[in-house]
């Protein structure tokens, strides 16, 4: 029944949206002459299946190319923005790129002759769709790694990395300098929550020292293969250890393997209720414990081999970030606003778990030759 409502709604797009000719002028002969088998997109397009897209957009088409000219395929759009946050430029300059490229047009199903949709058309693309369907794409390429049992149940590792807001923070600070402070009653931080373009940003800490404007992005990875499972996007000023129910809450764990899954935080999750959530889902905390713990069960955890072992992998959810800030933009929010900034962080992360998914089954491939 699964599979015939799928091909329905395969069906369904191809009369839906427009088309794209691949074989027209020289055809696929051109693309596999000069895209070599190791070109990273090549290689991603073997690894995963990104034809659903077209399936679950539908609804977001309702009443819309029954007239005139048709939209583009979803799937077409989206690879657009994936591109861009792969390469992590504009989507002005990754339309001029594709454009210029032959692996962009062959792997977003262009022809040789076909121009890239116009950089505004993905703007209104990214609206129509809305946080809950980029979630949806997310979790369908996590679920595709699942399946190809990349994804295990040993360890998961929870942490947050700071999004700094797309706002212009002197300039407020400056406007607020001017401003009688005794008639107003409010202190600078309070000013620029209530003047800022960006009406969801918040201030937050991820240390004593350092300060930000802005969000936090996170998520739960799996310890060993390091593919984010879920991701949450909160405003600056809300608290790591509340995201803890959320983010297991989203993970899918079998029962089975419940028993002997580790969590593993740093000390900002270190809360009675966050170590008793975890024993009710049958899993096992490894949040790293504050120095100044009396409870002795904590204390004596501490003390053995395999909680000094499990902390020590925490350097995999800090190496997702690292990679996200340098090379695909984590770290500044693109857009206004905490629903286009969610959509950025399912963006980022797809693009890492792309990476890490074509890594994993290229190791596989290797170490069985």
């Amino acid at each position: 029944m699964l599979k015939l409502r799928y091909n329905s709604l395969i069906l369904s797009a191809k009369y839906m949206f427009k088309q794209s000719n691949k074989n027209s002028l020289f055809g696929n002969y051109l693309y596999e002459r000069v895209i070599p088998k190791d070109n990273f997109l090549k290689q991603l397009s073997e690894a995963i299946d990104f034809s659903f897209i077209n399936g679950i957009c539908l609804d977001k088409y309702e009443n819309y190319g029954k007239a005139g000219n048709r939209p583009y395929e979803p799937e077409i759009l989206f690879k657009i923005l994936f591109l861009s946050f792969l390469y992590d430029v504009s989507l002005r300059e990754i339309e001029e790129q594709i454009n210029d490229r032959l692996s962009f047009k062959w792997f977003m199903g262009l022809a040789v002759d076909d121009p890239a949709p116009d950089h505004s058309t993905l703007t209104v693309f990214r609206d129509r769709l809305e946080e809950e369907t980029f979630q949806d794409i997310f979790n369908n390429i996590v679920s595709q790694a699942k399946v190809k049992q990349l994804v295990h149940d040993r360890l998961k590792i929870i942490d947050s990395t700071a999004m700094r807001a797309n706002v212009d923070l002197s300039r407020l600070a400056r406007k607020n300098s001017g401003r009688d402070k005794k008639e107003s009653g409010d202190d600078k931080d309070n000013y620029i929550d209530k003047t800022s373009p960006d009406s969801d940003a918040r201030f937050g800490r991820k240390s004593s020292q350092k300060q930000f404007y802005g969000y936090k992005k996170h998520i739960i990875i799996d310890g060993d293969s390091e593919i984010i499972e879920q991701v949450i996007t909160t405003p600056g000023n809300i608290k790591d250890e509340q995201i803890v129910k959320p983010l297991i809450a989203e993970v899918e764990m079998s029962t089975d393997l419940r028993k002997r899954t580790k969590i593993l935080a740093d000390k900002g999750y270190d809360t009675n209720a966050n170590h008793e959530l975890i024993e009710e889902y049958q899993g096992k905390s490894f949040i790293i414990i504050k120095k100044n713990r009396t409870v002795k069960k904590l204390k004596n955890r501490m003390k053995t081999m395999i909680y000094r072992r499990t902390i020590k992998e925490r350097y995999k959810i800090e190496r997702r970030f690292a990679d996200g800030k340098t090379n695909h933009g984590l770290g500044k929010c693109k857009w206004l606003g905490i629903w286009k900034t969610a959509i950025q962080n399912y963006l980022t992360a797809t693009v890492l778990n792309c990476k890490r998914i074509v890594t994993l089954i290229a190791a596989q491939i290797n170490s069985s030759a």
